[in-house]
C-alpha cells in the first residue's frame, strides 16, 4: 500500500512538472497536452458549427504507464492536419526515454445537411428537402454543406437521391440574367451613370460577369446585380 502511495505521489509530481513545463515556452514552441486533452490538438478553425472531435488512440502503446514512459504528454507536429487516421509525437516525463511517435483516430462529428428524397436537377431546394445528419467528417470529401443559409435561391444542379450527401457543388444558384433576355444596363464612370438596354449572351447569379450586347453592336462585360439588371464599369 505504501508503495503503491508513494507511487501515485511521484507519478503527480511528475505530471505536475510536466505541465508547468509545457505551459512555459517549450523549446520547439509545441503545445503539449495529457491524454485527456488529445481533442485539443485539433484546429477549432477547421471545425464548423456544433462538431465535436474524439481522439483514440490506433493500438495502445506499452511504454506509456510503465517504468519507461511513467508520464506522457502528446503534441501535434507544424503542418499535421489533425483528421482521420494520423499521429502525435509522445514526451515521455520521469524517465530517459526518447520521444516518439504513436498513431491516433481522429473523428471530428458534426451535423451536416443530407438529402431527404429524389430533387430532380433545376429544382429549387428548400429546408423540407433535406435533413441535418451527424457524421464523422473526417471520412467525408470536401465540400459538405453545413448550412441552410446556403440554400437560399439555390437550384438542383443535378439529379439527387435520398440519402446524398449535399454538397457546394450539387447547388446552382438562380440565374438574374439568361442568355437571350433583354436585360436593363446600368453603365457608370467618373462621375456619371448612363442607362439603357442589351442583350444578355449568357447566364449569370448575383454577382457574376455576363456578356451583352448593345442595340448597336458592342459587346460589354457587366456584372448581374438583379433580375434582369447589368452594371458596365467604364
Amino acid at each position: 500500500m505504501k508503495f503503491h502511495t508513494f507511487f501515485k505521489t511521484t507519478f503527480q509530481a511528475l505530471l505536475a512538472l510536466a505541465l508547468l513545463q509545457a505551459g512555459l515556452a517549450q523549446a520547439d514552441s509545441s503545445r503539449w497536452v495529457t491524454e485527456t486533452r488529445l481533442s485539443e490538438l485539433v484546429d477549432p478553425a477547421l471545425l464548423p458549427p456544433g462538431a465535436s472531435v474524439d481522439v483514440k488512440f490506433v493500438k495502445a502503446d506499452e511504454r506509456i504507464g510503465s517504468l519507461q514512459c511513467p508520464a506522457a504528454l502528446f503534441a501535434n507536429s507544424a503542418g499535421n492536419k489533425m483528421w482521420g487516421r494520423t499521429y502525435v509525437r509522445v514526451q515521455c516525463v520521469g524517465s530517459d526515454t526518447a520521444p516518439f511517435f504513436l498513431g491516433v483516430d481522429v473523428k471530428v462529428w458534426a451535423p451536416v445537411l443530407v438529402v431527404k428524397g429524389t430533387v430532380q436537377s433545376g429544382q429549387v431546394l428548400g429546408i423540407n428537402d433535406v435533413e441535418f445528419r451527424t457524421m464523422d467528417l473526417s471520412q467525408l470529401s470536401h465540400g459538405w454543406v453545413s448550412d441552410l443559409a446556403h440554400l437560399n435561391n439555390k437550384t438542383a444542379a443535378r439529379q439527387l437521391w435520398p440519402g446524398t450527401l449535399l454538397k457546394y457543388d450539387h447547388l446552382r444558384g438562380q440565374a438574374l440574367v439568361k442568355n437571350g433576355d433583354t436585360v436593363k444596363v446600368m453603365m457608370k464612370g467618373p462621375g456619371f451613370a448612363i442607362g439603357g438596354t442589351a442583350v444578355a449572351m449568357g447566364e449569370a447569379e448575383l454577382g457574376e460577369v455576363v456578356k451583352i450586347k448593345t442595340a448597336q453592336g458592342k459587346i460589354l462585360h457587366g456584372v448581374a446585380r438583379d433580375a434582369l439588371l447589368v452594371e458596365v464599369s467604364l
